[in-house]
């Protein structure tokens, strides 16, 4: 808790994963901070964890967050407060594989596309500036 704490104010994504024999519980007390404490989280992703601590009082404060665009529940059990409570549009149950876990978590793609345009345009701009000709083999 102490460093979800130091980066509060900056979480945008939070993946809680683990795969033990007997699934482990996650305490409701974590998922009202994630709730209370994150004003610009916009994805939680939850995969093979028990959920049976959730109560109905944290269900509606996730679904009151402000910035919260996906609750993804992924193979996990006791999940049922989440989907009883039909009042958390963000969320999304998965019980087999996930494909293109990333085009539904958001603007991954607008991310990559950025990133990519600004790497080739300091690459280009780097090799305009070189002193060795470049030779693309034409």
């Amino acid at each position: 808790m102490a460093i979800l704490e130091k980066f509060e104010q900056r979480v945008e994504r939070v993946c809680l994963v683990d795969k033990p024999v007997d699934y482990p519980f996650l305490p409701d007390s974590l998922f009202s901070y994630m709730a209370n404490k994150m004003p610009k989280l916009q994805f939680i992703y939850l995969r093979e964890l028990d959920l049976e601590k959730i109560n109905r009082g944290t269900v509606v404060e996730l679904a009151n967050h402000p910035n919260l665009k996906k609750v993804i529940v992924h193979l996990c059990r006791n999940y049922e407060v989440l989907e009883d409570f039909r009042n958390l549009p963000q969320l999304l149950v998965v019980k087999g594989e996930i494909m293109g876990l990333k085009a539904m978590l958001g603007d991954f793609e607008e991310e990559i596309a950025k990133s990519t345009a600004s790497s080739s345009a300091q690459s280009s701009e780097a090799s305009a500036h070189s002193p060795v000709p470049v030779n693309n083999g034409f």
